[in-house]
């Protein structure tokens, strides 16, 4: 038998991309495209796989003094084993070294007992502060557009004809504005307050998430009369997944319901790519209503991911690092 069952993963970005979503992955954050843009930030990936291909995992990386985090957004993908999740910790640490070791990975498949009985049964536990939202919103898609609207709600499809009355209208951005965009979301932060996620608002940020997911990437547009840009959204298409990603919408365009007529405008957008369900990315029904609402409406239907595992070594200080280490760690 061998010594562990992961192995580092050679091959190129576009090999481990299609890897990872023949392994069904759920969300953008195991793609290659996203370690490339959270480079600019200082994070370093490591790609590893097990033997048989099953499973596969992309941590993104730092160190600091004797500390190694290793971060996985929606990973491990696949089907983990038992020997594979309680050998993945020695395997971090063999590529990455240091004397204290933090690893998190936030599982994005669906929410299920024996999975999630796996993680503690091999020393993983759940942290006490989540990262991300494990509770998010997911409907069925089809490629005819005229089902599209169909799983609206009533007062949703009001609100798209209120836009489309008031002659706004949504295409696909084929070469998109990083400023522009970067101004909508300052606008919404001046409004409803700061993003967890800032560099949403910074236009060089923005440019570089565009180059890093390139046509992976679906970004729609709603404009008014005179041409001029209400609101945007964006989501990541892989394989048969879409995942909500960028919404930023200006105050003149809440007004009318530029929003909703940008959403429906995206998800015939990523139908027409062949995704055939599509991620709200996230939902809180009790602190942020109106999002929640919104996305509800559009057809989402109520999902929870496996959710969040941290594991850390030594054992003793866990409390300490873990808590200092969620105050820095964003997905």
């Amino acid at each position: 038998m061998n010594q562990t069952s992961w192995r580092p993963f050679t091959g190129s970005e576009n090999e481990w991309d299609a890897l990872v979503i023949q392994l069904d992955i759920q969300t953008p954050f195991q793609l290659s495209a996203w370690a490339r843009f959270r480079a600019t930030f200082g994070w370093q990936a490591l790609r590893l796989t097990t033997s048989d291909n099953c499973t596969a995992v992309q941590f993104l990386t730092r160190s600091a003094g004797p500390l190694r985090v290793a971060w996985a957004a929606g990973g491990p993908v696949g089907n983990p084993s038992q020997v594979a999740l309680r050998e993945l910790p020695a395997m971090v640490k063999s590529h990455l070294g240091g004397k204290v070791l933090y690893l998190r990975v936030a599982d994005h498949q669906s929410r299920d007992n024996a999975r999630e009985q796996l993680f503690s049964q091999t020393g993983w536990s759940r942290p006490r502060r989540e990262l991300v939202n494990n509770h998010t919103l997911i409907r069925h898609l089809d490629a005819n557009d005229s089902t599209i609207g169909s799983a609206y709600s009533t007062n949703w499809s009001r609100n798209l004809r209120r836009g489309q009355q008031r002659n706004v209208v949504a295409d696909v951005w084929a070469a998109p504005d990083s400023e522009i965009m970067a101004r909508l979301h300052r606008d919404v932060e001046s409004t409803k307050g700061s993003f967890s996620a800032d560099w949403r608002a910074r236009a060089d940020s923005l440019s570089d998430l565009i180059a890093c997911f390139g046509a992976r990437l679906v970004v729609v547009r709603a404009v008014d009369e005179s041409d001029r840009i209400l609101s945007i959204r964006a989501a990541v298409v892989n394989g048969a997944h879409a995942f909500d990603f960028l919404a930023a919408t200006s105050s003149d365009g809440r007004k009318c319901y530029a929003s909703n007529v940008a959403m429906h405008a995206l998800l015939g957008a990523v139908a027409a790519r062949g995704a055939t369900s599509y991620d709200f990315g996230g939902v809180d029904p009790k602190t942020n209503k109106g999002v929640y609402d919104f996305k509800h409406g559009a057809g989402g239907v109520e999902h929870h991911y496996v959710g969040e595992f941290e594991f850390v070594s030594p054992g003793i200080i866990k409390p300490i690092v873990s808590k200092l280490v969620a105050l820095r760690l964003s997905a």
